[in-house]
């Protein structure tokens, strides 16, 4: 494709910050003619606006001072391109990592740590808005100005055979940092607005596993989530994170098994990733089974973990 030559929409580049597509997730990757699989990358979405020099988040957060070094390798593409991506932090020899996403640069630049933009959308470009073209022909556009693989700026790895995606959806690949694949309709056109269907698809690895129930949010007769540990080599047990809220199934299989520990309830203060939760501690021997991805951090899992069923005693 030529980019001089390119069509483009009579729109004007959009100001930042931008509501940013979402996927829906699913349990099986779906099988059609019309869609573009991509690698789901570990990383943190992010937006990079060339033309207005901002980098901000889905939420939206303005990131640009953090990450300047990214938003100047965007701005050096022709045109002055909107890109929506995932940033990710990469370590030589051991794939992609979340945590040194949050270093200082100097602390990454001492352990070799390198950042990435993964870009896959154009969202505008030569100073027309590009959310109302096609997806195949957004990303084509995104191909030709990016060009050569490596760099800060690299375009999403992608097939459009189900059986290659497939193969994204394993164990060995959630180690690297691909935590599965984003599914998209190659007609389909970029949402526009906060919460609007995208027509995306995500799957991501996922497990089962066992853990320990360590504590519980709320009544220990019906808690409304539990503080999971799990035990290693030498048979110490480590927190790996709070479930998601329990289902009626879960708490059912929980019914009068849960045992508080004697003494006051204690305070998780960033044990779950976000704001101090207070918990009562039980006796470590309840067993429950667990579903979950894959990312962890530090030893803990990153997001919520659905609680299957407690296992018999």
């Amino acid at each position: 494709m030529n980019l001089a030559g390119a069509d483009h929409e009579d729109v004007p580049v959009p100001p930042p910050p931008l509501p940013l597509a979402a996927a829906v997730p699913a349990a099986t990757l779906p099988v059609r003619d019309d869609l573009l699989y991509e690698t789901k990358v570990d990383g943190w979405r992010v937006c990079v606006h060339g033309p207005a020099g901002v980098l901000h988040s889905r939420r939206p957060s303005d990131l640009t001072a953090r990450f300047p070094d990214i938003l100047a390798a965007v701005q050096r593409l022709k045109g002055g391109a909107v890109l929506d991506g995932e940033l990710v932090a990469y370590r030589p020899g051991g794939g992609l990592e979340f945590v040194p996403l949050t270093y200082s640069s100097r602390r990454r630049a001492a352990e070799g740590v390198a950042l990435v933009f993964v870009a896959f959308d154009l969202l505008a470009w030569r100073g027309r808005d590009q959310r109302g073209q096609p997806l195949h022909v957004r990303r084509a556009r995104l191909a030709d100005l990016l060009g050569q693989p490596g760099g800060p700026v690299q375009l999403v790895g992608s097939t459009d055979d189900p059986a290659t995606a497939a193969q994204w959806i394993s164990a060995e690949q959630a180690a690297v940092g691909i935590e599965g694949v984003v599914a998209k309709p190659t007609a389909s056109t970029y949402p526009t607005r906060a919460k609007e269907r995208s027509g995306w698809i995500k799957v991501k690895y996922s497990q089962t596993a066992e853990a320990v129930v360590l504590g519980v949010l709320g009544p220990i007769s019906a808690p409304t989530a539990l503080v999971l540990g799990q035990a290693d080599d030498n048979g110490t047990l480590h927190p790996i994170g709070l479930s998601a809220p329990l289902s009626r199934r879960a708490l059912a299989s929980l019914a009068g098994r849960l045992r508080p520990i004697a003494g006051t309830p204690r305070i998780g203060g960033g044990l779950f990733g976000g704001e101090p939760r207070i918990y009562t501690p039980v006796q470590p021997d309840v067993e429950v089974e667990i579903h979950t991805d894959a990312t962890r951090d530090l030893g803990r899992f990153r997001h919520r973990i659905t609680v299957t069923n407690a296992k018999a005693p």
